[in-house]
């Protein structure tokens, strides 16, 4: 659902080696990670590449993993086109590991439903207001441009700065492209905070390791920040990683 753009080779990739493990608290409610993935840009990302996301994934020690796919897709371990992580990094993981795993994303009829909103607001704003579609694509390559540059780690990607900016760009994205765009973006999240809500209420004392796009994490992390769950803070928790 993220409209990543394809950013040029930043850098020569680091791999980090994860040492440790994470402390479990004795809270009874369900422990929440909200982990940012980056889908096709991970080997271009300085510090988080395919390797790496692997490695932390297998550091937070998850008891299920929810992760951004339908659930046909999740079934049938198909390989993404965007979202290569799960090829490179979540299916052999899957394999390797006795992790549970939840589709976030809705299945048919909801899935076409709301994909087909996102569609219609793009067209109709194409037709409408050529130059504001121009607009909001300047913005979207500067945006991506710099998150570029500013990106030099897993903790720098989950940074409260990388949300705020992806929150003030989907506010923009709902002004831009109107209310059936908005709408559609809330449906589209929504039903990831509901996967992940049944799943926490159904394994008290669990951890949940979210995957989802890092478009969508300010707006679970919101969520879920008041909801019956554990929360963690993933970007305090990358600091450690590695050490």
């Amino acid at each position: 659902m993220q409209r990543f753009l394809a950013l040029p080779a930043l850098c020569i990739v680091l791999v980090i080696l994860a040492g440790g493990s994470i402390a479990r608290g004795d809270d009874a409610r369900a422990e929440v990670i909200v982990l940012s993935t980056l889908h096709q840009l991970h080997d271009e990302t300085k510090g988080y590449s395919f390797d790496v996301l692997t490695a932390i994934i297998e550091w937070l020690e998850p008891d299920i993993l929810a992760v951004e796919l339908t659930p046909a897709d999740l079934a049938s371990r198909r390989a993404q086109g965007t979202k290569q992580e799960y090829q490179h990094s979540v299916f052999p993981l899957l394999e390797k590991k006795n992790y549970a795993a939840i589709a976030l994303e809705p299945a048919p009829p909801l899935y076409d439903e709301i994909v087909g909103m996102l569609r219609q607001s793009q067209q109709e704003l194409g037709n409408s207001s050529p130059e504001n579609a121009a607009l909001f694509n300047v913005y979207v390559t500067t945006l991506f441009e710099y998150l570029g540059e500013y990106w030099d780690s897993p903790a720098a990607v989950n940074s409260t700065a990388s949300d705020m900016l992806f929150e003030s760009k989907h506010r923009f994205q709902s002004k831009i492209f109107g209310p059936v765009e908005a709408t559609a973006w809330e449906r589209w999240n929504e039903h990831f905070l509901r996967q992940i809500l049944t799943a926490a209420a159904d394994n008290p004392g669990k951890r949940i390791v979210v995957l989802v796009g890092a478009e969508h994490s300010y707006w679970l992390r919101s969520r879920l920040d008041s909801s019956d769950v554990t929360l963690l803070d993933t970007e305090r928790l990358l600091t450690e990683f590695g050490q």
